[in-house]
């Protein structure tokens, strides 16, 4: 017996979509059972389920990569579940997917205590038995209604009981392991260094096996998805060996964040100059791998200072995913007017108006009118810089001002400069 109603599951079009962050491969196998549709309205229950979670037990998150790593967790257990009650029972519900495995270890190490991870699983089980409930209600017929409820209740209840057990078993190995692990020393001495704690910078050195009195240029390495044969952590270490190449300082220090994303440390070159072109041009590096640069800067409180900017540099990356390097100094000052998403996008629809719209056409003439600007209006700098002529530069910036809600005027240049290069960085 199966439920065929789970094959009449639709996402909500009123709801954001955004792609999964399990791989495509789970994503196929569970479309192949139930339908692309279904997995849709899978994949956006699971992501709200993900916020819900970090809205109320925000030690979840902290950046991208955790983000990243809830969500991956979240749509690996909505996905099971729903194979899960499509067999009625019969599916295999007495293990955990292998993405939800990794997130509980993650959350060991990076010392989540165990009862707020059990509180997200509750959360979200509740959210999940929520979402279902309405699914029923919309396509089981009145007469099957309540019985099909009371069934997938206790199914749920049953599933979500089982999940919180292999949870803290997985949970309370991982933790094992990793208090006695080198690893974990290494771990703790660079989150003394990141909440500028006081650190000795001789032992610092030896456990870390790295000068922390030099100058030092951190980075964020992080995977996307890619069809390449090797794991992430070898794809991510084969680009940081190639960066310290690169740059020729040496082995760097290398610490996995999650199992996807790695922070970087290299002793900064003497010399700085064109360092992002050399990067960009001179990095052999692996497949789907992308990387943000923080300033260079000296000593232990440097180590924090070009960490925090690489993490910067990694936010404004992920907003609008394009070049593989990001350097922070390129991008400081979005990163600064980001800082409150919300409030950075009130700011760039009061200043561009109709301009800030989606679409390629709106793209185009916000990225031509950027570029004039920073051109210091030249139409022939523009021209050069965008590969048109001239003529095009011309029409586009007039369509492009008339569109805005007040004519661009002197003083308000900045503001209008500054909402623009927003817009490029969160709507493309």
């Amino acid at each position: 017996m199966t439920r065929q109603w789970l094959r009449q599951l639709r996402p909500d079009p009123d709801r954001p979509y955004q792609d999964p962050a399990i791989p495509p491969a789970a994503v196929t196998a569970t479309a192949a059972v139930l339908g692309p549709d279904p997995v849709r309205w899978a994949l956006q229950t699971a992501d709200a389920m993900a916020a819900e979670v970090l809205e109320q037990v925000p030690e979840h998150g902290g950046g991208p990569a955790p983000l990243a790593t809830l969500r991956r967790s979240t749509e690996s257990t909505v996905l099971a579940a729903l194979r899960l009650l499509f067999a009625e029972g019969s599916g295999d519900g007495d293990t955990l997917p292998e993405e939800a495995l990794e997130s509980c270890r993650e959350f060991a190490r990076r010392g989540l205590p165990l009862d707020r991870i059990l509180r997200g699983v509750r959360l979200g089980h509740a959210r999940l038995t929520r979402e279902l409930t309405s699914a029923v209600e919309r396509y089981v017929p009145a007469g099957e209604r309540l019985t099909e409820l009371r069934r997938i209740t206790e199914e749920l209840f049953s599933h979500a009981d089982t999940h919180a057990s292999l949870i803290a078993e997985s949970y309370l190995a991982e933790r094992d392991r990793w208090r006695g692990s080198d690893e974990a020393a290494r771990r703790a001495t660079i989150d003394d260094l990141l909440a500028a704690r006081p650190v000795d910078p001789e032992a610092a050195t030896r456990r870390l096996r790295y000068d922390v009195a030099r100058t030092h240029l951190a980075a964020v390495l992080w995977c996307e998805r890619a069809d390449d044969p090797l794991p992430a952590a070898e794809r991510l270490q084969h680009t940081a060996t190639a960066l310290a190449r690169t740059l020729g300082t040496g082995h760097p220090l290398t610490i996995p964040a999650t199992a996807d994303t790695a922070w970087l440390w290299l002793h900064a070159p003497d010399d700085l100059t064109g360092l992002t072109d050399r990067v960009r041009t001179d990095t052999d590096r692996a497949p789907g791998v992308r990387l943000a640069l923080g300033p260079p800067a000296h000593g232990t409180a440097g180590m924090r200072r070009s960490h925090y900017g690489a993490r910067e540099a990694e936010r404004v990356a992920r907003l609008a995913p394009g070049d593989w390097l990001t350097d922070y100094r390129e991008v400081r000052l979005v990163a600064l007017a980001t800082t409150d998403p919300e409030h950075a996008r009130w700011f760039v629809h009061d200043l561009l108006g109709p301009l800030a719209s989606e679409g390629s056409r709106m793209r185009e003439l916000r990225e031509t009118l950027r570029v004039y600007l920073a051109e210091e209006r030249s139409l022939r700098a523009a021209a050069g810089t965008l590969h048109v002529a001239r003529n095009t530069v011309t029409y586009r910036v007039k369509r492009a001002e008339e569109l805005l809600p007040a004519p661009t005027t002197a003083g308000s240049t900045l503001e209008l400069r500054l909402a623009l290069e927003i817009a490029r960085a969160e709507l493309g």
